[in-house]
């Protein structure tokens, strides 16, 4: 009988040979850095400024027109000022293209809003600045800037006292602010 040991060398030469091939993969760097894009979109948008608790209801501030006689016929103008100490503002991403809507109010008869008293009225008008020159008509959308720094919402007032035929108290009237952007 005779035994041969071809195959066994052969075999040992194929797992050198695989040996081989192993060492020199084993020496070929892993990659250990990449890359990937990162990248945001800022739209425009606004927020409200004033106190960080509330999240709704947010008061604006107040247009006061203050204490008058009962027979004075004179434009009494206002702004807007705070409430409570507070003042909320709006500040808008800049460009932001900002649109302000101010409804007619709890009194109002068609487009004239009024503060009211009991069964009594005191007409009154809003405006988008101290000249006057632009009024809010309830529920028309007026463009509003948008810097991008905080500002007070630009609400001025004159309340126009008839004169005569009011009784003395506080009249008073509740308007609705809507911005949108």
């Amino acid at each position: 009988m005779r035994i041969s040991r071809l195959p066994f060398l052969t075999g040992l030469s194929a797992l050198a040979a695989c040996a081989g091939t192993l060492t020199a993969h084993a020496t070929t760097p892993i990659p250990t850095t990449a890359t990937f894009a990162v990248n945001a979109a800022v739209v425009p948008g606004c927020l409200v400024v004033g106190n960080v608790t509330q999240t709704s209801g947010i008061a604006f501030g107040m247009i006061n027109f203050g204490t008058h006689s009962a027979v004075s016929s004179a434009a009494v103008p206002a702004s807007l000022t705070a409430s409570g100490g507070q003042l909320a503002q709006i500040q808008c991403t800049p460009g932001a293209s900002v649109t302000v809507v101010i409804d007619a109010g709890l009194n109002a008869v068609g487009s004239q809003r009024r503060l009211k008293m009991g069964g009594y009225y005191l007409p009154y008008n809003l405006y988008t600045s101290a000249t006057l020159a632009t009024p809010y008509q309830p529920g028309t959308g007026v463009a509003a800037s948008s810097s991008g720094t905080a500002m007070n919402l630009p609400v001025y007032g004159v309340a126009t006292p008839p004169g005569s035929g009011l009784p003395a108290g506080v009249y008073s009237d509740t308007v609705q602010v809507v911005l949108t952007w």
